[in-house]
């Protein structure tokens, strides 16, 4: 492989020049001042930064930005832009236009569907964006053997990958468990990339004593920090706890999870290091995207909860918010950025990156005008290019099943001699990922088990769809709202098959093939209109821009709502009852899984 990326580009001063920035107030994260300052760069890199107003060379473009903010460019610590369901290309284009400039991001979902060929997929993308793309290497795929994935990534695999720029190190090792206890192959990959001289990132929701800093030292209780971050907190004590253990905490304020406002109020109050903290989205919509931003909306919710709970001034919270989006991820990056003999990142100083964010003023942090690696992306408001197009036709056909779909598949078979048995049934728990184990006697007809609307207990099914290995399973959920009709989804958490939830085993089988057919994505199939949302990159992202997305994604919604549903978005509820690590009853195409004991479970006693 060849590796050429627009840090080498920039570096060689490829089609660069000098540029000026004069006039403009500059955001000091180092010293936290704000002072007028000029700031000149050179072939992507920040060369001088004066508060004496700096004099042009012939060559040099000078932009006059009086009157404005200049701050070092935002950065999200964590991220999964499948999330989005945009490609990396779309995303990237609106991110700008919301100041970011550097994505720290984590190919886990599609990685689940394609393997390593999907990080390769994003190591491509990353030299066409206008912004910074580092990229972690997912380091659970497939997330457990209790369902099929599309693929598997290897400890060797991660290894070929590691001396490529565009790898930062190894995404949140989920494996938590087998970090303390020793299990499997989790301690080998977080040695491997940290001996290397990467980054390795964590996920230890609730991990605590002896237990973190067995996580945190790799199971050597050394005092060496080899896993290095963690965005799973959702509790102050616990923030706190972590970075006293030498961890960087990325507090979460995503679409759906935004642990920010219940750990924040609480830290600014502790002994913790606040340099430790970045900000980061994990997941975030198309929708919210467009209308309230990226990186920029959290800053703004950031700098509400340092005004209130540490009674600063504007000027005093938008500077520790920003702090908390620039230099403190930049620090975090360090390691990574001096192996690979890179330029700093997230300070505004002499030998930097020159990625700058500019603002029309601190009240509003409004984005004009984006500055990545010495060249504007952003003036203006308006993006300087469309997106780059890209060939993603290797990553479409991911919908793969043995033959179509039909009636005969969504038949609950029952061999007892009774006409109802006593089921347990999947119970959604509004605005959580976990969900109930309820019991409930269900009607038998013909043999199969019957779902029933009026007690609202919808029958679900997941099959495979990598392989075409004819995997299934049938169960039944309640919660979901449907009275009627079908809901399908290739979204499913984390190996992302076929999932259906309904009452009618022709409907079923109707928007399960309309989606194999088309690709993948979300659909319904109500009185006989069928909608849909086509995900056609692995069925999980679209190649449409993120108008058609939230259009399209908001009338699957209102249909749903017509159907009966109350809950805020049921296709979201849908795709994480598949998940088999978060308690309590899970389906996955090998069966009804009780997470608390970690093992499969009989649909019914027989």
């Amino acid at each position: 492989m060849i590796v050429i990326n627009s840090w080498t580009q920039s570096q060689r001063g490829i089609g660069m020049n000098f540029i000026l920035l004069t006039g403009g107030t500059i955001i000091d994260t180092n010293s936290r001042q704000f002072y007028r300052g000029d700031i000149l760069i050179k072939d992507g890199i920040i060369e001088e930064v004066s508060a004496v107003p700096i004099q042009p060379s012939p060559d040099t473009r000078v932009v006059d930005i009086s009157g404005k903010f200049v701050s070092p460019g935002f950065m999200d610590s964590h991220i999964h832009i499948e999330s989005s369901m945009l490609s990396p290309v779309e995303f990237a284009h609106h991110a700008i236009k919301h100041g970011t400039t550097a994505l720290l991001v984590d190919p886990h979902e599609i990685a689940n569907v394609f393997g390593i060929r999907a990080v390769e997929l994003f190591m491509e993308l990353a030299d066409i964006l206008p912004l910074d793309m580092f990229i972690g290497i997912p380091s659970c795929v497939p997330a457990t053997y209790m369902e099929q994935s599309g693929s598997v990534i290897t400890l060797d695999e991660i290894i070929a990958l590691l001396p490529d720029r565009r790898i930062y190190g190894l995404a949140e090792m989920m494996n938590f468990p087998g970090v303390i206890n020793g299990f499997g192959d989790a301690r080998e990959k977080v040695d491997a990339v940290y001996d290397f001289g990467k980054i390795v990132d964590g996920h230890c929701p609730g991990v605590s004593g002896n237990d973190l800093i067995a996580y945190v030292t790799n199971g050597r209780m050394d005092g060496t920090v080899r896993i290095m971050n963690d965005h799973e907190t959702t509790k102050p004590g616990e923030a706190a706890e972590k970075i006293h253990a030498g961890m960087y905490l990325a507090l979460r304020y995503g679409s759906a999870v935004k642990d920010m406002d219940a750990i924040l109020p609480q830290l600014l109050h502790s002994d913790a290091d606040p340099g430790r903290c970045m900000l980061c989205s994990d997941d975030l919509s198309a929708q919210e995207l467009f209308e309230s931003g990226h990186v920029d909306r959290i800053i703004r919710r950031a700098r509400e909860i340092i005004m209130t709970e540490k009674k600063l001034g504007i000027e005093e919270a938008t500077m520790e918010a920003i702090i908390m989006a620039t230099q403190n991820p930049g620090r975090y990056l360090s390691r990574f950025l001096a192996y690979h003999e890179m330029p700093p990142m997230g300070e505004i100083m002499p030998g930097y990156r020159a990625n700058l964010t500019i603002l029309e003023s601190l009240d509003s942090l409004r984005v004009t005008d984006v500055v990545h690696g010495g060249r504007f992306v952003l003036r203006n408001g308006t993006a300087v290019a469309d997106p780059t197009p890209f060939d993603f036709s290797p990553f479409i056909k991911s919908v793969n099943l043995p033959e179509p779909l039909t009636e005969k598949d969504f038949t609950v078979d029952y061999e007892g001699s009774h006409d109802s048995v006593q089921v347990k049934v999947i119970d959604v728990m509004p605005g959580s990922l976990f969900t109930g184990t309820h019991h409930a006697r269900l009607s038998v007809r013909d043999g199969s088990i019957s779902p029933d609307g009026e007690r609202d207990i919808a029958m679900i099914a997941v099959f495979e769809r990598h392989h075409a290995t004819g995997a299934r399973s049938l169960g039944f959920v309640r919660g979901l709202g449907i009275s009627s009709g079908a809901i399908a989804s290739t979204i499913a958490h984390d190996s992302h098959n076929l999932i259906i939830a309904g009452y009618d085993a022709s409907d079923m089988a109707s928007v399960g093939n309309h989606l194999a057919q088309q690709g993948g994505g979300i659909a319904l199939l109500h009185d006989g209109k069928m909608l849909h949302l086509p995900l056609e990159i692995g069925g999980l992202m679209s190649r449409e821009n993120i108008a058609s997305v939230i259009e399209r994604y908001g009338l699957l919604k209102e249909e749903a709502r017509l159907m009966g549903t109350k809950l805020k978005n049921v296709f979201m509820a849908m795709s994480f009852l598949s998940l088999p690590v978060i308690p309590e009853l899970k389906i996955t195409d090998q069966g009804l899984v009780d997470v608390t004991k970690f093992e499969f479970t009989m649909l019914y006693d027989k």
